[in-house]
């Protein structure tokens, strides 16, 4: 089995905090650590892949890959 983590991008607010990550030198701040936690609950022969949509992009074939799609987030990035 094989499974998609998908955590979703920040709008520009206070959670995102896209202004200081230029100082800091880093792509985002808030880890997906719902994500990482369910994936840890995963049977240990599954296939797991981490999509940060605040660093990179998913596209159709990370979709195709997957069996299952698991999505967190916080209010603000709805």
């Amino acid at each position: 089995m094989r499974a998609l983590l998908v955590w979703p991008r920040f709008p520009k607010s206070y959670w995102g905090q896209e202004y200081v990550l230029p100082i800091i030198g880093k792509g985002a701040v808030l880890p997906p650590l719902g994500l990482i936690t369910a994936a840890a609950l995963l049977p240990r022969h599954w296939e797991l892949r981490l999509v940060d949509l605040n660093i990179e992009s998913l596209d159709d074939r990370d979709l195709a890959w997957a069996d299952v799609v698991m999505l967190s987030a916080m209010r603000v990035q709805r």
